[in-house]
């Protein structure tokens, strides 16, 4: 199974996320500016604190998963000038049960303009027409922002897990939202 290496939208462009220093530096860059925001969400952004951090995260996640075919990460970009938005993942990849996990985050100062959604629906157009079967989303039930990204881009609301884990930030149970998005619903 091959996945482009770039997707373009509209007004924005998913790139292959390649382990290069330069967009190490670009994606601290983005985490620095959005940490305040990303931190309640994403373990990752407590301990993602320099360039190495995310070059590590190119070469060990990005580039492994993608040569092993279970994960698909992609960088979001805006199409006019190129800005670094955020990134996009196609995660936990299972063949088999022709599934996987949409994971997204970004960057605090592009938030609201919709290119989370559109890159959503990018990336589902990719996963569908690979013949998968099933899409989820995941995220705090607190985390608004994500569940309405879900659900604008039509994602069913499965349900909610019960203090299925801990926040990063917090000593506390935080509930998951479980979106999920079928083929047979998919409107290409």
């Amino acid at each position: 199974m091959n996945f482009p290496h770039t997707v373009q939208g509209e007004r924005i462009v998913l790139k292959r996320a390649r382990a290069t220093f330069k967009l190490a530096e670009e994606l601290i860059a983005a985490v620095n500016e959005s940490r305040t925001d990303l931190l309640p969400w994403l373990p990752w952004a407590l301990e993602n604190k320099k360039a190495e951090d995310e070059f590590g995260w190119l070469l060990n996640w990005c580039e492994k998963n993608w040569r092993e075919k279970i994960g698909y990460a992609y960088i979001v970009r805006k199409k006019a000038d190129e800005k670094l938005l955020g990134s996009i993942d196609f995660m936990k990849v299972n063949t088999g049960w022709k599934s996987g996990e949409i994971g997204y985050w970004l960057r605090s100062s592009e938030v609201g303009h919709g290119y989370m959604n559109e890159a959503v629906k990018l990336l589902e157009k990719e996963v569908f027409t690979r013949d998968f079967n099933r899409i989820i989303i995941i995220n705090d039930t607190r985390n608004t922002r994500s569940a309405n990204v879900a659900a604008r881009a039509g994602y069913h609301l499965d349900g909610v897990l019960r203090q299925d884990r801990t926040s990063p930030t917090e000593n506390i149970f935080v509930d998951t939202n479980i979106w999920s998005k079928l083929k047979s619903e998919y409107k290409g």
